[in-house]
């Protein structure tokens, strides 16, 4: 069922940014931001990594609360990666084209007509990042018809965000008119931005039912076997992983692979479909993960073909990949010497101590070394 955004949730997810895990990042990204313009063009570098992944959790905050999940996120290092969210680029350019032309704006155009002219910029903001939460697609968002046509629909909840928005943007703006400490300054834009993604975030989730959706949010089950059908079903689940992984929410990508692996029949082939998809990527950790995953799994159904496939593949993409537990590892070192393959076997005893501190198999790891030494 849908919901209007009345007062009481505009307010709780405004609140939300000034939770421990936004409100820390606001606080130490606002003092760092200052030591950046102190250090004038030095610390040009140093701002514009700041503000990419500033706005890469901004992202990573909408997705999670158009979600439904409302706990905020935590900063990973993997966010502070200025590659990989396409989505944050625009936003990084929008708002420091408008930290520029502000004051030209006012020259050119007068007070009444720059407000104006920004409040028509906002609106179009918000429908931006409107469709960037709802589709995941920055083409999508770049898209004017696609952009009206959903704040059409939001209606007036569209038209309380936009007051939020102004009434943020005020906020900023009043405390740079008294001349308020430019580290609070800062503060304040940083949780001004924060919030307006929330209550977006937030007007996504209440109206997901109304807007169509649920296939964006939901994991869809495994229900029939119609082969075509459960393709669709696995290409959606994957682009919702891979949106969550792309933004850095490493974590709850993981969450999310659970959760789908839990309504599966089949894990073990839901896992090789997922590991398929995932080693096309640039980012190879997530494929890593799912190998080790499905490594015991091969191993447990005595399909010790497929497990030496899957680990000749993943230490061809990385001489550092390992099982998850050195069990798993002895007995693939056994299976890739019995086979013949004694580069491989060598190559997963290197190091032993470093992948398994203190582990009681090191013996065990020991005497197979030697022996593949003969």
């Amino acid at each position: 069922m849908a919901h209007r955004l009345d007062r009481d949730r505009v307010f709780r997810y405004l609140a939300v940014p000034l939770r421990t895990a936004p409100l820390l990042l606001i606080v130490i990204f606002s003092a760092l931001m200052l030591l950046a313009i102190k250090a004038t063009l030095f610390g040009i570098a140093l701002a514009m990594l700041l503000l990419s992944g500033f706005f890469k959790y901004s992202f990573v905050l909408l997705d999670q609360l158009a979600d439904g999940r409302t706990d905020p996120p935590v900063l990973s290092i993997e966010m502070m990666n200025p590659i990989g969210e396409s989505r944050s680029l625009p936003a990084l350019i929008f708002v420091v084209a408008l930290f520029f032309a502000s004051d030209a704006a006012v020259y050119w155009l007068g007070s009444f007509l720059s407000v104006v002219i920004g409040v028509l910029v906002l609106a179009m903001l918000i429908s931006i990042i409107a469709v960037q939460g709802a589709t995941g697609s920055l083409a999508q968002s770049l898209n004017p018809v696609r952009c009206w046509r959903l704040a059409w629909r939001l209606g007036g909840d569209y038209v309380m965000v936009l007051a939020c928005a102004v009434a943020l943007c005020a906020m900023v703006g009043v405390a740079r008119a008294i001349g308020l400490p430019f580290i609070l300054q800062i503060a304040l834009f940083m949780y001004a931005w924060l919030a307006l993604f929330s209550v977006i975030g937030g007007l996504l989730h209440e109206r997901r039912d109304e807007l169509g959706l649920d296939d964006a949010y939901e994991f869809e089950t495994f229900e029939g076997d119609d082969g075509v059908g459960l393709e669709r079903i696995r290409v959606q689940n994957i682009d919702r992983i891979y949106a969550e992984w792309r933004g850095g929410s490493h974590t709850n990508a993981w969450q999310s692979i659970t959760s789908y692996l839990a309504q599966s029949a089949d894990p073990l082939e839901e896992l090789r479909w997922l590991y398929e998809r995932a080693k096309t990527w640039p980012d190879q950790r997530l494929a890593h993960r799912l190998a080790q995953e499905m490594l015991p799994r091969l191993l447990a159904e005595r399909r010790n073909g497929d497990a030496l496939d899957t680990l000749r593949e993943r230490l061809r993409s990385s001489a550092d990949f390992r099982p998850l537990a050195s069990a798993d590892l002895i007995r693939l070192v056994q299976l890739a010497r019995d086979a013949g393959d004694r580069r491989a076997a060598r190559d997963l005893l290197h190091d032993f101590d470093r992948f398994y501190p203190n582990d009681p198999a090191v013996a065990a790891a020991n005497l197979l070394a030697q022996q593949l030494e003969r």
